[in-house]
């Protein structure tokens, strides 16, 4: 009797391990699926941010470009050229040359 009750204690003790084996391999899958699906949503997020950096940067060129606008606008000499092209005005020592028209 006991070589079988040894018998039996072996083979829940395979079987338990058999058990622990196949959970172990369960998991191991698992967790390897989601590293997977993270390493792709990292490349993903990665695209974004450049994307996003990109734009940033385009974003702080045309920034730059609307402020050096607003400077000429408000300038002297920009008064002076819309005075001169859309209303006709002149300083007092300035010589106008008109073409004639045909």
């Amino acid at each position: 009797m006991s070589k079988k009750g040894r018998r039996v204690r072996r083979k829940k003790t395979s079987t338990g391990r058999i058990y622990v084996a196949v959970i172990m391999l369960f998991m191991i899958g698992a967790m390897t699926v989601q590293m997977v699906n993270l390493y792709r949503k990292n490349q993903d997020y990665k695209k974004t941010e450049e994307a996003l950096e990109k734009q940033l940067e385009s974003a702080k060129q045309k920034q730059d470009k609307l402020k050096e606008d607003e400077e000429y606008v408000g300038s002297d000499e920009y008064i002076e050229k819309e005075a001169s092209e859309k209303l006709g005005l002149t300083h007092d020592n300035w010589i106008i040359f008109k073409e004639k028209e045909n």
